[in-house]
């Protein structure tokens, strides 16, 4: 393994550490990120931390700060309608484009996912759910046929991961998901790319009524973080 490979993949590492870290809050918004403490915890020296956090800053997830250095990035309410309304046009566009780009394999594919579904939510094992919803999703992104696409969203995914549940879950949410699914179903099966982009975009744009409850909720425990 040459010496440029090896430092790449340090990098990636320490990226992929840190980013886990920080979606499930083990390191908190707002918390300073110490390149010493890195290099000791990672037994690397300082080059390949500071691509990582590069790496890092250029997805949104820290932020470099005068005379803090790298800290979490603290997410503010107009920050999060921000990216969902980014993420909404994306996501619509890669449903649209999955729409076009349909085999039966895939439809086949994509209908015993939603079947899965059903009897998961019937039953009320949503956080069983959670995982399947989150893999329909995926199915039709990577369907899209637009490498560049598919690499936005999911940066923008890793980026909202740490509240996108919270987004979700309300009374009924299983049941609504499903009808949604079966209706994004039908678009695929008629082949109405306009449709399927219609509707996925109006569910991630719906999401955002939820945020200032969230956020309201999170008041008195930090007032600008979720």
């Amino acid at each position: 393994m040459s010496e440029r490979i090896k430092h790449k993949s340090l990098a990636e590492h320490i990226v992929e550490e840190l980013e886990a870290k920080i979606i499930d809050e083990t390191l908190t918004p707002g918390q300073r990120i110490v390149e010493e403490t890195l290099c000791k915890t990672f037994s690397v020296s300082h080059s390949p931390v500071r691509e990582a956090l590069q790496i890092l800053e250029s997805r949104g997830f820290v932020i470099r700060e005068p005379r803090r250095g790298f800290t979490v990035v603290r997410i503010t309410l107009q920050e999060v309608e921000n990216i969902y309304r980014i993420r909404a046009h994306l996501e619509g566009l890669a449903m649209a484009l999955a729409v076009r780009h349909r085999t039966p394999m895939f439809l086949s594919k994509l209908k015993r996912m939603h079947e899965k579904m059903i009897l998961v939510a019937e039953k009320g094992k949503d956080k069983i759910y959670q995982g399947l919803n989150q893999k329909f999703h995926e199915m039709i992104v990577s369907a899209c046929g637009n490498p560049r696409l598919i690499q936005l969203i999911r940066t923008f995914d890793r980026q909202t991961a740490r509240y996108r549940i919270a987004v979700m879950i309300g009374p009924g949410w299983m049941e609504n998901s499903t009808r949604i699914h079966g209706a994004i179903i039908t678009a695929f099966e008629t082949g109405d790319a306009d449709a399927a982009e219609r509707i996925r975009r109006g569910v991630v744009l719906n999401q955002i009524k939820r945020f200032s409850v969230i956020f309201s909720n999170e008041e008195g425990k930090d007032e600008d973080r979720f």
